[in-house]
């Protein structure tokens, strides 16, 4: 190895560093030293595995690069020859690798096999990564360690912090540390910040502390989360089912299952996922209408050639008004008078819904009416499935019935068509 400089570590990083558990997260402020101890801990498991497999990963490709990448190769410039950029992959002399990866598209860790992962930024990754990954290093009874700045309450909040918090998981590890407990972090600046910016901001900010975020479109709580399993035996005969329907490819198409009973609307089901055709949408929403006996669908009407394909499939379209702030008013409602309830194996709506805002006006300017189209295809299906099912068609049985028939016949019509 190259001659470097000693690496010094302040005093909540040495804590995370020396972490012993199966898990171990390092939630921190800004510049509060997270990608430096992630990285150290990296070349740690790197001599612990000299023939193992471990793997770096972050939410995009340019914080992998910009940053988490950057910070690992200054303080180990050996490894910058045997990475293999086009393969991902950091050949390591002693006969180990260490596979490079961005988590944009979750599946893309999911073939690996490893003894130990360092998700830089984990809380900006999709649940499903940390799912995976678990279940990785758990057959080679290895670690992960998290780092990342605290967002918002999202899964990183309920299903690692919490749990830590509440002691009922003693498989994870929490450090956390502000900003200014980084030695090389100016004080100034953070008293500064502090006087510019709201307390929930820059607690989050500046102290990794978990916030609820300002400007929320729908205020959320536990009240308005069940358990699937108290739940499922009174759901499993509605007095109806719609689904809500968002399309995509570049980014993720999305459905949404909803049954009503006794005046109260139950999200069910759901799911969401990025480069899927058409007919592969479709094909998801006859398997949902099997599953849950969906009488009406409610998809996003500006692709009529899409919802032509819906119904050639035999499944029934409603009309969907796109009026965002009426949609998102009738949904403030139902949870007001709490007649909307999320089942909590709807993780991805939760997500979503933890981080669906308006933006915050600036001085002296009035904020948008709608909210920020980040990550909302989920909440775009509750809107249209909510305000479809109030103010659009709504079937009886027999009018289903009758529309089915109608369908089919048309099916029909055009299979006789085609042979003529």
């Amino acid at each position: 190895m190259e001659n470097r400089e000693v690496i010094q570590l302040h005093p909540e990083q040495w804590k995370a560093y020396n972490f012993t558990k199966p898990y171990g997260f390092a939630i921190c402020g800004t510049k509060g030293g997270k990608t430096f101890i992630g990285a150290v801990w990296a070349q740690k498991k790197i001599n612990e595995y000299p023939l193992g497999t471990g793997l770096i990963c972050a939410p995009t490709n340019k914080i992998l690069e910009q940053s988490t990448l950057d910070t690992f190769f200054k303080l180990f410039p050996e490894y910058r020859k045997y990475y293999k950029k086009q393969e991902n992959v950091i050949y390591l002399p002693m006969g180990g690798k260490v596979y490079i990866r961005s988590t944009d598209e979750p599946l893309a860790v999911e073939g690996l096999n490893i003894d130990w992962a360092w998700p830089d930024e984990v809380g900006m990754m999709a649940r499903l990564v940390w799912t995976i990954l678990k279940g990785k290093v758990a057959i080679s009874r290895g670690q992960i360690f998290g780092t990342t700045n605290a967002y918002y309450l999202n899964w990183l909040y309920k299903e690692v912090y919490l749990p830590w918090v509440e002691k009922t998981d003693d498989q994870i590890e929490i450090f956390n540390w502000k900003s200014t407990d980084n030695p090389y972090f100016p004080k100034e600046f953070a008293e500064r910040e502090k006087a510019r910016m709201t307390p929930a901001e820059y607690a989050r900010r500046y102290e990794g502390r978990f916030v609820r975020m300002e400007g929320l479109v729908w205020d959320v709580d536990e009240s308005h989360t069940l358990k699937k399993e108290d739940f499922e035996g009174y759901l499993k005969y509605p007095e109806r089912s719609i689904g809500g329907v968002d399309w995509g490819y570049t980014e993720p198409a999305a459905i949404l299952i909803i049954k009503i009973k006794d005046g109260k609307y139950y999200v069910a089901d759901e799911w969401k996922e990025k480069k899927r055709s058409t007919s592969e949408i479709v094909q998801k929403c006859t398997e949902f209408n099997k599953e849950h006996f969906v009488q009406t669908w409610y998809p996003d009407p500006a692709e009529p050639d899409r919802l032509e394909e819906m119904r050639r499939s035999s499944l029934i379209v409603g009309e969907v008004n796109k009026d965002i702030p009426l949609g998102i008013s009738k949904v403030v409602q139902l949870l007001r008078e709490h007649k909307l309830f999320i089942l909590d194996n709807c993780t991805e709506l939760l997500d979503e819904i933890s981080q669906y805002r308006y933006e915050i006006p600036k001085e002296n300017r009035s904020g948008k009416e709608v909210p920020l189209k980040v990550n909302d295809h989920l909440c775009d299906c509750l809107r249209y499935a909510i305000i479809g099912n109030e103010l659009g068609q709504s079937y009886t049985y027999q009018e289903e019935k009758a529309e089915r028939q109608r369908i089919m016949e048309n099916r029909q019509a055009r299979k006789d068509f085609e042979l003529l």
